[in-house]
Formats: structure tokens, C-alpha cells, sequence
């Protein structure tokens, strides 16, 4: 009996100690911050689900309007990268 739980509480510590080094925990730079807007919201670019404050958020100019005269809303992207191909002009094909 003394070995069974001897045993149990060796592959508790292995197990412990490897997810410990496989999924350690973010830096706090990549948590959210006071103030920092936390619904998630979809890229315009390839429509993935992402934190407001993780993303790219880009406000249109004050001189731009749509053709019925109401503001642009503002464009939303996961990273730079997804920005720019947008306004290149790019479509999104999933996996490459």
C-alpha cells in the first residue's frame, strides 16, 4: 500500500512539473491592462476571433465617407501582416 501511494505521488510530481515547462504562463506584458477594451471581435481580414486589445484596430480618416454619407467604421485585424494584405488587396486562403 505504502509503494501504491509512493507511486501516485511520483507521477503526480512528473506530471506537475511537466506542464509546468510545456505550458508556462504568459508574460504579463501579453495581459490585458487596465483600460484595454476585452470583447472579442472578428479580423476583417481573415475572420478569426481575437481580443480588441491583442489586435489592430485602425479608425478610418475624418474625410472618409461611405457614398450613402455615414462614417466608415473602423477596421479591426489580428496583426500588421493581415493590415497590410487587406489593403493590398489579398484574398484569406486557410492553411497558407
Amino acid at each position: 500500500m505504502f509503494a501504491a501511494i509512493i507511486v501516485i505521488l511520483i507521477i503526480w510530481a512528473v506530471m506537475w512539473a511537466f506542464y509546468k515547462f510545456m505550458y508556462p504562463r504568459p508574460p504579463k506584458s501579453m495581459m490585458p491592462k487596465e483600460g484595454d477594451v476585452t470583447t472579442p471581435r472578428h479580423c476583417d481580414f481573415c475572420g478569426n476571433s481575437l481580443a480588441e486589445y491583442r489586435g489592430v484596430l485602425e479608425t478610418p480618416s475624418t474625410t472618409a465617407t461611405d457614398t450613402d454619407g455615414l462614417a466608415k467604421k473602423p477596421l479591426f485585424f489580428c496583426n500588421y501582416e493581415h493590415q497590410a494584405d487587406y489593403h493590398a488587396g489579398k484574398s484569406y486562403r486557410a492553411g497558407g
